[in-house]
């Protein structure tokens, strides 16, 4: 083969410059680099449920209007319980309840108006001589009449139960309001969790859970496995390409692309002020690996040239036949990431965006300064022998191409059949190991009270034809009508009583609660009095002693909306969609002139489930798609380019299937592990095929045969660095990283095994 480098097409052009001149290819690269690498100091992390639905979504607006409106915020629990044969009623607990509240009230940044405890929270107790009420911990409980006061006071004040107190009275909890931007959410986590250690002892648990420390723990969860994983993806990179040629220029040479990569991808995120999801966090692992797929087949191929070819331009030679697959697979690779952009979801959108970046970074180092590096390099450095007997087994298959074909589908029938067993994940508390602290701690509070899921309904009342006559406590409005709200209780009681539901706050409960109280706890009166006026006095006296922020969190100021807060122990998507259309269903039935929209985290999850599916649908097909284009464009022959599609595609249904057979659900990492699989995985059927096709150019008896002893070393070592890269993902402190590092891994082995048996039978059977 003429390796002259003047007949070169316009695709490896690029690589003869860069071979022509090495040093300056080399200084163009660095310099790229260095004026990338500043923007690594403008990264951030979000890891903000909210932020994985785009920016004008619906459920969005709604949750951001609801909670402005009545001044809701994502609560931050700190929960104390006790070991004490007292329970919580005891001067010791009580004095820490205090002293904690008085500190997190004073934290910077804090709202103090937003922290609410037993030391904040009122009972129907006044001090002497003013109508003023006060706190359950005013005056601090010493003795034992005070402790049985408070126990009786909290017994009789129902609304604190489940809510800031244990139904076994074990546990106590102070809340804390924290507001919505992600840096300050982190850094106030930081600053109670500290606050808390400091004031722990041997009687107390302390923990602290909710979303706000979700958050904040997922990142820097994330954080933590990248100091560990990174490391140790490198090192096995550079084994693995040692093991491949056996040279550590090789090593070096592999590795440097890597960490230019990093560099130029993630200070291109910084510049642009891109944010480090955690769909994103796993870039750097997936470039480790991906990244020096090209380098692997280039090397392999260099050497056997070296080994067997007599050109006096090896590296000529090495780009003519080398470039164009390895422009290929990086295409259809890029393909897999890039399809991602037609995904609802932007945190996806974004990932395969910088993804397809740092992948196309990598095909433009390995067309230009790899060739420039080995050009410089003397030949010896890379000379070595080969010998890949291990690979003359794996041909007995091609002797019965029918029968292997066949026996493979069996097992793609097989393994894809689990898809009917898929399900979807929506809970945010699916972030974190069951094992975790975390995680149990979440569970503890879930079993003592009410739950740590929160969804908001609002319900709006058109106004009122005809003001009310004679409300003296503030504007007349429809929440005064008995009749709205004896329908709103009947609401109340009837989602109570709903699979999943731990408790319902919402204004006829409250307003009972507070006629119980006010008429000096006289269990026939708890009920809404009959008349407009007494109403108004009802939410008067719940503003005098709960506060105007508590009123103002269950109703407006015109008594024309109200908040029912539904607290839900282990939200499931498919329990709570039965749940809210449940709940839509009554309120159609009951209150057909009222308006109704749900919020909260639970409501920002269940509508982010539709376009979690949406993203592994039309990034499957939109991947499939373009690679088949790409390849039709390159290979120039349909047929072949559907033949280089079905063994990838194969291994994608095989780990579909799988997921289902292994219980793995369907979430916003695992949505995109098809696309991802097709991408890199189509790399192996790529270069297997142009050897294949260079054997038959060259006249081999058996070009199959031959194809698996040039390109099946390679096929192997670059499917043991991507399967080991993505298998170290399964060591993460997050599970939808474990999970997408087990499926990839899996179903990239697949891949390779389809490519050399399946697709290498079938090019056995062609003449």
């Amino acid at each position: 083969m003429s390796d002259n480098p003047n007949s070169a097409d316009p695709i490896i052009r690029i690589s003869l410059a860069a071979i022509g001149k090495p040093r300056l290819s080399i200084i163009v690269a660095l310099f790229i680099i260095l004026a990338a690498a500043p923007g690594l100091l403008r990264l951030e992390i979000k890891t903000d449920g909210r932020a994985l639905l785009p920016r004008g979504h619906e459920a969005l607006k709604e949750d951001a209007r609801i909670r402005e409106e009545y001044g809701l915020r994502d609560m931050l629990m700190v929960v104390l319980t006790t070991t004490a044969a007292e329970d919580i009623y005891n001067p010791t607990t009580c004095r820490l309840v205090d002293n904690l509240t008085r500190a997190m009230k004073s934290l910077p940044g804090i709202d103090g108006r937003r922290v609410y405890s037993l030391a904040t929270e009122r009972r129907d107790r006044v001090y002497t001589g003013s109508m003023e009420f006060r706190p359950f911990l005013d005056p601090l409980p010493e003795t034992r009449a005070q402790l049985d006061t408070l126990r009786g006071d909290i017994a009789a004040t129902d609304l604190v139960m489940g809510t800031l107190v244990s139904h076994d009275h074990r546990s106590t909890v102070i809340l804390a309001g924290l507001p919505t931007e992600t840096g300050d959410r982190t850094r106030l986590y930081l600053s109670v969790v500290d606050l808390v250690s400091a004031h722990a002892d041997d009687v107390h648990r302390v923990e602290v859970v909710g979303a706000p420390a979700a958050e904040t723990l997922l990142g820097r969860h994330i954080i933590e496995d990248l100091t560990v994983i990174l490391p140790i993806c490198i090192t096995l990179m550079g084994l693995v390409l040692y093991l491949g040629c056996r040279r550590i220029w090789g090593v070096l040479l592999g590795l440097s692309e890597v960490g230019a990569c990093l560099v130029f991808t993630f200070g291109i995120m910084g510049w642009f002020g891109v944010p480090v999801y955690l769909t994103t966090a796993v870039l750097p692992v997936i470039l480790t690996t991906v990244g020096l797929a090209d380098e692997i087949h280039l090397f392999w191929r260099y050497q056997q040239i070296l080994a067997t070819e007599s050109s006096d331009r090896p590296v000529h030679l090495l780009m003519r036949q080398m470039a164009r697959p390895i422009v290929l697979t990086s295409l259809t690779t890029s393909i897999g990431f890039l399809s991602f952009l037609t995904a609802p979801l932007a945190v996806v959108r974004i990932f395969g965006l910088f993804a397809a970046i740092g992948i196309l970074f990598c095909l433009v180092w390995s067309l230009t300064v790899v060739p420039a590096v080995l050009q410089m390099l003397p030949e010896d450095r890379l000379r070595r022998p080969l010998n890949p007997r291990g690979f003359i087994r794996t041909q007995r298959a091609y002797r019965y191409p029918r029968t292997t074909q066949i026996l493979l589908g069996i097992l793609v029938l097989a393994l894809g059949s689990g898809i009917y067993r898929l399900y979807v994940q929506d809970s945010w508390i699916d972030g974190f190991s069951p094992d975790s602290e975390f995680a149990q701690a979440t569970n503890r509070v879930n079993e003592g009270f009410y739950g740590t899921h929160v969804l908001l309904l609002e319900l709006v009342f058109p106004p009122l034809a005809e003001p009310l006559a004679k409300v003296y406590h503030g504007p007349s409005g429809p929440l005064l009508v008995p009749e709205n709200l004896a329908v709103v209780g009947a609401l109340e009681r009837f989602i109570r009583e709903l699979p999943g539901v731990g408790g319902v706050m919402g204004p006829h409960g409250q307003l009972t609660t507070t006629a119980f109280l006010r008429s000096g706890r006289q269990e026939r009166l708890r009920a809404i009095p009959p008349e407009p006026p007494e109403i108004a006095i009802l939410f008067n006296r719940l503003e005098q002693v709960r506060g105007e922020a508590r009123r103002r969190e269950l109703i407006d100021d015109k008594r024309e909306s109200c908040i029912v807060t539904i607290f839900l122990k282990n939200a499931n998507y498919l329990h709570t969609k039965d749940l809210m259309e449940q709940i839509e269903t009554r309120v159609t039935r009951t209150l057909p002139e009222a308006r109704f929209a749900f919020a909260g985290d639970v409501a920002v999850s269940q509508a982010m489930i539709p376009l979690v599916v949406h993203t592994q649908m039309t990034s499957l097909l939109t991947a499939l798609a373009f690679a088949l284009l790409i390849a039709v464009v390159f290979l120039r022959k349909p047929q072949t380019a559907l033949s280089i599609l079905v063994p990838t595609a194969a291994a994608v249904a095989a780990g579909v299937g799988l997921m289902g057979w292994t219980g793995i659900p369907l979430g916003v990492a695992t949505s995109m592990f098809c696309a991802i699989t097709l991408g890199i995985g189509l790399d192996y059927s790529i270069h297997f095929h142009a050897a294949w096709a260079r054997a038959v150019k060259e006249g081999a008896d058996a070009p199959a045969s031959a194809a698996l002893q040039e390109a099946g070393p390679a096929i192997a070592a670059d499917s043991l660095a991507v399967t080991c890269g993505f298998g170290l993902l399964m060591i993460s402190q997050v599970p939808a990283n474990t999970r997408l590092g087990f499926l990839v891994a899996v179903a990239l082995l697949g891949a390779a095994l389809f490519t050399c048996l399946g697709l290498g039978a079938y090019l056995a059977m062609k003449k």
